[in-house]
């Protein structure tokens, strides 16, 4: 691994340089300029130098390898072994004997039936729409989609601060235990949708431990690093992603040639995905599942510094509109993709 990084490491520092100068002139003209068509000729050539450094060190075998699974691991050994390395892992049955354990969507979506949240355009390949092209749904809704094999998917959604309650069904203490740092910001994402729904390639600047509470999912990580090799639309957004469908590597080799992670989460495991880390998910079952955020602009830094800066100076929309937003489905219905 240490070998890729090491080879690619010119033409991926060519490319962010061309990223931030992208973004800057999208900043100021609100349109593509020279600079896009030349950053994703740089990306082209990155792709084709980790193909060939693929073909030629393992005949093309899959780069990607499991997530690490522990079991009762104490804060300090994940801070150190996971957290100060920026590397994903799987705490299995972490959450287990939780009271959220025994959430169901029925019972979700009675007690929560006039709560809505804002549907997103976040499939791989699913066009992205317009700005306040989202739909609203209510949970009652989506858990009938759910019964009946629809594809309705809440994503992000702010409902355990809507309803704190909810939050009370989880370790708190064991969360912010975790992540050794009870200063800065917090934030509570819900998850809940039937088989087969999926979110693309994306990554944000806080880090997350997911909890896997009901149903399975399959998570493709990489590391902030690979970048490049995604070519992620510059849209002056805080919100980074990819057209790359990493799931599919005969169309997309590089989703194969770029080392990384796989990691199948069962009902009870909490997995950390750091700061920056790309990934994209699959739901095989009906699924319910919350992930805990938090942010400091270090971590962001440490992990990519290239994306702090398109972050803090984001204008689609500001910092400060952001803000404004109640939830960070509102938030990413706002993006004009």
């Amino acid at each position: 691994m240490k070998e890729f990084w090491t080879a690619t490491r010119s033409l991926r520092r060519k490319y962010n340089r061309l990223w931030l100068a992208d973004h800057a002139a999208r900043t100021v003209v609100r349109r593509e300029t020279w600079l896009t068509a030349r950053r994703l000729r740089v990306h082209e050539e990155a792709v084709s130098l980790a193909l060939r450094l693929n073909e030629e060190g393992t005949g093309s075998t899959d780069q990607r390898r499991p997530v690490d699974r522990v079991h009762d691991i104490d804060p300090q050994d994940f801070q150190d072994r996971y957290f100060a390395t920026d590397t994903p892992v799987v705490m299995a049955g972490a959450g287990a004997s939780w009271p959220a354990a025994n959430w169901t969507h029925e019972m979700l979506g009675s007690r929560y039936r006039q709560t809505a949240v804002r549907l997103l355009r976040a499939a791989p390949n699913e066009p992205k729409g317009r700005p306040g092209e989202g739909r609203d749904a209510t949970y009652a809704e989506i858990a009938e989609s759910m019964d009946s094999g629809g594809d309705m998917y809440a994503r992000f959604s702010g409902i355990m601060h809507q309803h704190p309650e909810l939050i009370d069904d989880v370790d708190v203490d064991w969360f912010r235990a975790m992540r050794d740092d009870h200063k800065s910001f917090e934030n509570w994402g819900f998850f809940m949708g039937g088989a087969k729904t999926a979110t693309g390639l994306h990554c944000s600047i806080a880090p997350n431990l997911f909890y896997q509470v009901t149903g399975r999912k399959r998570w493709w990580i990489y590391p902030a690093a690979a970048a490049p090799f995604f070519a992620p639309p510059a849209k002056c957004s805080p919100y980074f992603y990819s057209e790359v469908d990493v799931s599919d590597t005969e169309k997309w080799p590089i989703a194969r040639s770029v080392p990384g992670w796989i990691a199948d989460l069962e009902p009870g495991d909490v997995l950390y995905v750091p700061a920056f880390a790309w990934h994209q998910v699959f739901n095989p079952t009906a699924t319910i599942a919350t992930g805990y955020r938090w942010a400091k602009l270090g971590l962001g830094w440490r992990a990519s510094p290239i994306q702090t800066i398109l972050v803090l100076t984001c204008s689609n929309p500001s910092l400060f509109k952001a803000r404004g937003h109640k939830d960070l489905p509102s938030l990413l219905d706002a993006v004009d993709y």
